[in-house]
C-alpha cells in the first residue's frame, strides 16, 4: 500500500513538473518571438479540452461569459493539444480575416471532403480563390434582384397562415419557402416542375443532403477519431445526394447555350467542364444559404412578435404601398428594414463564433500579458475563436441594454468594420449578403402588408441551436391576424 501511495506521488510530481516545463517553454518562446500569453481558461476535461469544445457548440453564449471573465482575449489550456485562443478584440478580428496565416482546411476538409469536396467553405489558398471567383458571377445585384420566384414562393406562405389567431410555427414554413427558393438558385427549376427523370424527388434529395450534412458536422467536432466510426449509411448518404446533383449537372451540359436560366448551376456549367468541381461548389452553396434568410427572418419576427410598436410602424411604411413597387430598389432604401436586419443579426448572429486554424507558425497583434496589450505567439496548428455572440455585445460600441432589441439604436451607433460582423468580413465575408437582405426584406415588407398584428405565442426566451449555422431552438410560434 505504501508503495503504492509512493508511486502515484511520484506521478503526481512528474505530471506536475512537465506541465510546469511546458509552460515556461511556451513562455519563452512566445517572448522569443516579442510576444507573450494570454490569460488562461482551464477547462475540466484537462487533456484535450474536448468538454469546452462541446459545451462552446451547445451553448453559445458560454463565450460571452467567459469574455466577460477574462477580457477580450483569453486561452484554452490543455495538457495534450495547443491551447486554443478565444478574441472579440476587433484588431485580432481583423488579422484573423486578412491574414493569409489563418485558414479553414485543416480544420474542415479531412471530415467534410467526401461529401461535399473542395470549395470556399472548405479550402484555403487558390483554391478557395478559384472556387470563390466562379461563384461571385451568380450574386451579382443584376442577378439576385428579380424576386419572381420568391414572390410565388411567399404567395404560398401567405396562403398557409391561419388568419384567426390560431397558432402557427413560422420557423419550418420560412424553411420550404426558402428552401424552394434556393432549390430554384441553384438548379434552375422548382421542385413542383423538376423532370420526371431526375433519380429523387426534391423531399427525398434534401433529406439525404440534411443527413449527410450532420454527419458531416459530427466528423469535423470528432476530429480524426471519426475514422473510428461506421461509415456505411455515411457514403450511401453521400451517394444519394450526389446522383440527383450529378442528373442535373449532367442536363446542364447537355442543354449548353440553349436555355435563358440564370441559375448557380448553368453559370458554373459556363465556366468549368470538370462535374465534380461543380457539384462540389453547389453544396457548398447550399451549406451555405440552406438556412441563412429563413433563420434572419424566423429570429427578426421572433423579435417584432414581442415588440409590436415596430410591426405596427413595419405595417405603416408598406400597408399602402402597391406589391409591385416592391423592388430590390426600394426595399434596400428602407432604412427602418435595415435597422430591424441589422439589430437582428446583432442580437442572433447566424454565425455566433468561427473558428480558423494557424496555417503557420503566427501571432494576434494584442491580448498577451498582464494588461493585454502585447501580441499573442499562436503557433502553427492553434485553433482560434471569434465569438460573434460575444462581440455584438459591447456597451461601448452599441450603448446600453445590449441584450433589449432596439432597432433604433442603428440611427446613432456607427459600428467599425471590425466591431459588427453580421455577414462575416475580410476575404470570406458573405458572397450572398445582399440576396439575402433583399429577400428578407421582401418578405417582412409582404408580411406587413397582409397583417395588422403579429402576437407571439411562446413566453420563452430564445434560445439557439447552432449546427451549420445557429437557428431559434424553440421557432418561432406567433399569432396573425
Amino acid at each position: 500500500m505504501a508503495f503504492k501511495t509512493v508511486s502515484g506521488l511520484v506521478l503526481l510530481l512528474s505530471l506536475a513538473f512537465f506541465l510546469l516545463q511546458r509552460q515556461r517553454l511556451r513562455k519563452a518562446v512566445a517572448r522569443s518571438h516579442g510576444c507573450d500569453l494570454a490569460v488562461s481558461h482551464q477547462p475540466k476535461e484537462p487533456f484535450t479540452g474536448f468538454d469546452f469544445q462541446m459545451k462552446m457548440y451547445s451553448d453559445i453564449t458560454l463565450l460571452h461569459h467567459l469574455h466577460q471573465r477574462y477580457g477580450e482575449t483569453y486561452q484554452v489550456g490543455s495538457w495534450v493539444s495547443l491551447p486554443a485562443v478565444c478574441t472579440i478584440n476587433p484588431e485580432n478580428i481583423r488579422a484573423i480575416n486578412l491574414s493569409k496565416d489563418f485558414g479553414v482546411a485543416p480544420m474542415r476538409l479531412p471530415g467534410m471532403e467526401y461529401f461535399c469536396g473542395q470549395g470556399f467553405i472548405t479550402t484555403d489558398g487558390e483554391t478557395w480563390s478559384h472556387s470563390r471567383k466562379l461563384l461571385k458571377p451568380s450574386f451579382a445585384l443584376s442577378n439576385v434582384r428579380d424576386l419572381a420566384t420568391l414572390k410565388g414562393e411567399v404567395d404560398a406562405l401567405l396562403r398557409k397562415l391561419p388568419k384567426d389567431g390560431l397558432t402557427v410555427d413560422l420557423q419550418p414554413l420560412l424553411y420550404v419557402t426558402f428552401l424552394n427558393s434556393a432549390l430554384h438558385f441553384v438548379l434552375g427549376v422548382h421542385p413542383s416542375e423538376q423532370s420526371s427523370n431526375a433519380p429523387l424527388t426534391p423531399d427525398e434529395f434534401v433529406k439525404s443532403f440534411h443527413k449527410a450534412l450532420v454527419y458531416s458536422m459530427f466528423r469535423i467536432i470528432l476530429g480524426p477519431l471519426w475514422r473510428l466510426v461506421p461509415q456505411k449509411n455515411y457514403i450511401k448518404t453521400c451517394a444519394t445526394a450526389h446522383g440527383y446533383l450529378d442528373y442535373y449537372i449532367n442536363q446542364a451540359f447537355l442543354e449548353g447555350d440553349k436555355t435563358k436560366s440564370k441559375s448557380l448551376i448553368r453559370a458554373l456549367s459556363a465556366q468549368t467542364a470538370d462535374s465534380i468541381f461543380i457539384r462540389s461548389q453547389v453544396i457548398q452553396a447550399m451549406m451555405a444559404a440552406q438556412d441563412t434568410t429563413s433563420e434572419l427572418l424566423t429570429n427578426a419576427l421572433f423579435l417584432l412578435a414581442r415588440h409590436p410598436k415596430y410591426w405596427e410602424q413595419l405595417r405603416a411604411e408598406y400597408v399602402h404601398m402597391p406589391e409591385d413597387a416592391l423592388s430590390a430598389e426600394n426595399l434596400l432604401g428602407s432604412k427602418l428594414i435595415e435597422n430591424i436586419l441589422h439589430e437582428t443579426l446583432r442580437m442572433h448572429p447566424i454565425f455566433p463564433l468561427l473558428g480558423r486554424v494557424a496555417l503557420r507558425d503566427t501571432q494576434l497583434p494584442v491580448g498577451g500579458g498582464p494588461n493585454h496589450e502585447r501580441p499573442i505567439f499562436v503557433p502553427k496548428g492553434s485553433l482560434v475563436v471569434m465569438s460573434y455572440y460575444a462581440l455584438h455585445r459591447n456597451t461601448a460600441v452599441f450603448g446600453e441594454n445590449v441584450g433589449t432589441f432596439r432597432p433604433e439604436r442603428w440611427d446613432s451607433i456607427k459600428p467599425a468594420q471590425w466591431e459588427f460582423l453580421g455577414f462575416g468580413g475580410g476575404n470570406r465575408a458573405c458572397l450572398g449578403q445582399q440576396k439575402a437582405t433583399i429577400e428578407a426584406s421582401y418578405v417582412l415588407a409582404r408580411l406587413a402588408q397582409s397583417f395588422e398584428k403579429l402576437e407571439s405565442r411562446d413566453s420563452r426566451d430564445w434560445k439557439g441551436e447552432l449546427k451549420m449555422t445557429c437557428k431559434s431552438a424553440n421557432g418561432c410560434k406567433v399569432a396573425v391576424y
